[in-house]
């Protein structure tokens, strides 16, 4: 704390939590060795992991301070950077320590350091403090394995402690996090009415030395109506579940409700009509098998996509022969104004360099980052109604057989069972997301060929 930049206000939720953590039995050993520190999305949970840590490292002469994460990249950004910025708006601290790179070093040879996953370079460690944040996302061989090496060592059991900030995870993908919760989160071992000022709803729980906050209400100032109402128009409900109420959700689930889908359908009299200089944009996708092949056209009138043609060649077991939908793909870019056929390499390749030699503007659409956020804008576009349709069953039936698998603000469309068929769909994202990034320049672009 410092007179320009004054300590951290912190609730009493978590004044509560922090004074349990640290308590002690007549020896002077802390009773618990894992503190298990899971709270909401924006909650201050990496602040107070610096903040124990720091105030730990101040008073263990030559002690050793680890902060873990997925890499060093992650390991640096939450709880070290956290450490690291109190260090330098506190003059205090700053004349009692030196930062150089990723490790904090101070006066009293205490050393704080972030690292990333590496059993093998931190096996046989002899750590005071142990942070692991945002253990949700740990979830690889690596970090089942450099959990199990970064134990407390026995000769400093009682002084020592492992801690853990994160939120919720997928469940089935978050091992040693989901273990943690399903071994700790029990009626049979909630404390609340043990732990001094702490409210009578907040989820503390002891399991063995394992200290457990689970807490699964807003209970800060910030935590608002407003904030939450924003939050769920960027967030799938799955994620806005995980992250802002701290619940386990399956990271694979429904793409769009249906009746998301059925209130974008439009009557013919209700949808504009195609002008023939409307830019449009085909989507293709193919499956991996080759035994699918999707095309879904869209424009786009101001901020609202129109389906326009939905085509599927599925051959039933059979090879499928590509010279029909090229041929589908010619008449398209003969009779409209097709700015661009976007469409995923992997299967496309050879036809579409094939049809670029003959004038048709195909670009390729990255199946890696440029899909996570085509699909999301696709999910936005439906919640929303910012996109209609005619009611194409093809479509409708591929719509429904997606689910999404999410990575926080971004999505997939997945099949929901190996033997549906999402491709229509997959197309329609693709296009989606390119019709929405033209100009308001390009809206009467004249399809003239390259």
């Amino acid at each position: 704390q410092h007179e320009d930049n004054p300590a951290m206000p912190l609730a009493d939720y978590q004044r509560a939590v922090i004074r349990e953590a640290h308590r002690t039995d007549q020896a002077g050993n802390f009773i618990y060795d894992l503190i298990l520190w899971s709270d909401i999305k924006k909650s201050a949970k990496s602040s107070i992991a610096a903040a124990v840590m720091l105030y730990r490292a101040l008073r263990t002469p030559y002690g050793s301070f680890k902060v873990v994460a997925n890499d060093l990249k992650q390991a640096d950004s939450r709880v070290f950077y956290y450490a690291r910025r109190a260090i330098e708006l506190n003059p205090r601290l700053r004349a009692q320590t030196e930062i150089k790179n990723y490790k904090i070093t101070f006066q009293n040879r205490a050393v704080i350091e972030a690292v990333p996953v590496d059993p093998s370079g931190e096996a046989g460690g002899n750590d005071d403090f142990i942070e692991f944040t945002e253990l949700h996302a740990a979830s690889s061989k690596a970090s089942q394995r450099m959990w199990a090496e970064m134990t407390i060592p026995p000769t400093k059991h009682g002084k020592a402690q492992r801690w853990i900030d994160t939120y919720a995870g997928h469940t089935g993908e978050a091992p040693i996090l989901e273990q943690l919760y399903q071994d700790c989160v029990k009626p049979e071992n909630l404390i609340t009415n043990q732990v001094p000022g702490a409210p009578d709803d907040l989820e503390i729980y002891r399991s063995g030395s394992i200290l457990c906050l689970w807490n699964t209400k807003p209970r800060l100032s910030w935590q608002n109506e407003s904030y939450y109402t924003s939050e769920a128009r960027i967030l799938p409900p799955a994620e806005f579940d995980r992250m802002h109420r701290n619940l386990w959700v399956t990271s694979a689930n429904v793409f769009v409700p249906l009746e998301w889908w059925q209130a974008c359908w439009c009557t013919p009299n209700e949808l504009y009509e195609l002008r023939p200089d409307d830019p449009m944009v085909v989507g293709i996708d193919a499956g991996v098998s080759s035994d699918c092949f999707a095309v879904v056209s869209v424009t786009r009138r101001g901020e609202k996509v129109t389906t326009r043609s939905v085509r599927v060649w599925q051959p039933g077991g059979k090879k499928l022969d590509f010279s029909e939908p090229e041929a589908f793909l010619r008449m398209l870019h003969k009779r409209f104004n097709v700015i661009e056929f976007c469409y995923d390499p992997y299967q496309l390749h050879d036809m579409a360099s094939r049809l670029r030699r003959d004038g048709l503007r195909f670009r390729e659409f990255n199946q890696g980052q440029d899909r996570l956020i085509a699909d999301k804008q696709l999910y936005d576009a439906i919640r929303d109604r910012r996109i209609q349709h005619d009611g194409n069953v093809t479509l409708s039936t591929h719509i429904e057989n997606a689910n999404a698998v999410t990575e926080g603000e971004k999505m997939r469309l997945v099949k929901r069972a190996p033997h549906l068929k999402i491709d229509a769909a997959v197309a329609l994202s693709m296009a989606h997301a390119r019709i929405m990034a033209l100009k308001p320049v390009d809206v009467r672009i004249k399809n003239i060929g390259i």
